[in-house]
């Protein structure tokens, strides 16, 4: 029998035959060609929704980069990944070329495992077709694959000498989202172990930690909002109670087995074991937290046989684990996602040095398992079937006869104006908008229940109209007209 730790190679092996190269086996060519046709498939019919298409309104919206800068201060993300669709908004505004530049992102990300990794093959084979990796990071347009491309990357030159590419990555990766700041931050706590272990001079290794924290220091100040934001930092401390805590227990079920409910008619963001605690096995709530700690404690173990690879996963651990308590649980999948991809590059850098043990092998094999039947499940749920019938939006809109007045209402503005490429009259605020803005106008909408009649008022009066041709999400019931 093949013992599963002579596929890791040792650090001789690593130094010897350096990365792996595109040479590879015809087997890694193959498995790449296959991603390229699922993904790009799957890609083709998935259905763009709201939170995928606001940014990039808010991309094609903002005519400079300064006011890209100020529009996106409300998101409570750093500006990286809106500066990337900015930039690519001055080419088009056609919204497929989002779904275009995310499935290249994608693949990108696939080809560094592949081809770049020191992964045994069976691994190469498994990661790509995993939940993360064909699905949540892969499908969905949103500001997470970019931040797993900048963390491989700063994984090729974490441990070589190139000290301006290394922290050119570690400011692209913080300035993502907070959670690739997390794992920015962690990277460079194994950098700096790593420098204190090649001997390095005392006063070298703090210029770095000095570095570090000043590349950092940007995206710290942009995921704080402005104070006239919804998303201030008042707007999450009301919301917090001793809910969050309980979190803890959630967020390595969600990042390690993603496997959802699929009994449930709209299983994503769900993880079986914890919906099936909230039915009718309700003892899955004392062996859920247990299970969780368990995932955590073979994980730590698996990584036991390299110090610095072992801290860069615990650092990132507490780290999520403090935002979790404090701000707002990471128990969605995209969040709790990189808890798992942190476990990934964590066995990666420990693998330049040591080979796993077998049963650490095996468990890691185990995982990446798990993970492929909820990819599986999820390309093929997507494939099948439609997220929130956006992608009817044109038929929709054809029904406006010419010269008609169109008007929507705050909420489906965003979807609108994606199909459209033009602002559109909201009669919540009486004016036309190109995109959603997380700022107090957002309450003094939400907090008048006769914004529309008041809007559609306001339009009649002003503009001596009697016909408005309305698009809207909400029921004709719920709408107060």
């Amino acid at each position: 029998m093949i013992v599963l730790m002579n596929f890791f190679p040792s650090q001789a092996t690593a130094r010897g035959e350096g990365f792996v190269c595109i040479r590879m086996h015809k087997a890694i060519r193959a498995i790449f060609v296959i991603y390229l046709f699922l993904s790009g498939y799957t890609m083709a019919h998935h259905e763009l929704w709201s939170d995928e298409i606001h940014g990039w309104n808010i991309a094609k919206g903002s005519d400079h980069f300064p006011d890209l800068i100020a529009n996106s201060r409300y998101e409570g993300h750093p500006p990286g990944w809106f500066a990337l669709l900015w930039v690519l908004s001055k080419v088009t505004h056609r919204v497929i070329a989002l779904k275009a530049l995310q499935w290249v992102i994608a693949c990108l990300v696939v080809f560094v495992v592949l081809f770049y990794t020191p992964f045994p093959l069976f691994i190469k084979m498994l990661i790509p077709f995993g939940y993360y990796f064909c699905y949540e990071y892969a499908v969905l347009s949103r500001n997470y694959a970019i931040g797993v491309l900048l963390t491989f990357c700063v994984c090729l030159v974490i441990r070589r000498d190139k000290r301006v590419l290394y922290y050119g990555l570690l400011f692209l990766l913080s300035n993502i989202h907070l959670l690739t700041l997390l794992i920015a931050a962690s990277l460079h706590g194994y950098f700096l172990l790593f420098n204190i272990e090649q001997k390095k001079r005392t006063r070298t290794v703090l210029l770095h930690a000095l570095a570090g924290a000043l590349v950092f220091l940007p995206s710290v100040y942009f995921i704080f909002p402005p104070a006239d934001s919804q998303l201030n930092t008042h707007f999450w401390m009301s919301r917090w109670d001793f809910r969050h805590f309980a979190a803890l227990g959630e967020v390595p079920l969600q990042a390690f087995i993603p496997i959802p409910a699929w009994w449930d008619p709209h299983p994503w963001n769900t993880e079986f074991l914890l919906e099936a605690a909230k039915g009718p096995y309700y003892f899955l709530r004392w062996i859920n937290p247990l299970l969780a700690g368990s995932l955590l404690a073979l994980a730590c173990w698996t990584l036991r046989r390299n110090g610095k690879s072992l801290v860069f996963f615990a650092a990132n651990l507490l780290l999520s684990f403090l935002v979790t308590a404090t701000v707002f649980p990471l128990t969605s999948a995209r969040h709790a996602g990189y808890l798992f991809i942190s476990f990934i590059v964590a066995v990666w850098l420990h693998t330049y040095e040591a080979p796993l043990t077998e049963k650490g092998g095996r468990f890691f094999m185990i995982l990446l398992v798990l993970q492929l039947t909820a990819g599986v499940f999820f390309v093929v749920q997507d494939i099948r079937l439609p997220f929130s019938n956006l992608y009817k939006m044109k038929e929709v809109l054809k029904e406006v006869p010419p010269g008609g007045k169109l008007v929507t209402d705050y909420w489906t503005m965003n979807a609108v104006v994606a199909f459209t490429d033009k602002p559109v009259y909201c009669i919540d605020v009486q004016r036309e908008l190109s995109f959603v803005k997380w700022n107090q106008e957002l309450s003094l909408v939400q907090a008048n229940p006769h914004r529309y009649t008041e809007g559609i008022r306001h339009l009649f009066l002003t503009e001596g109209i009697r016909i408005v041709y309305m698009v809207s999400q909400n029921s004709p019931k719920n709408s107060s007209i």
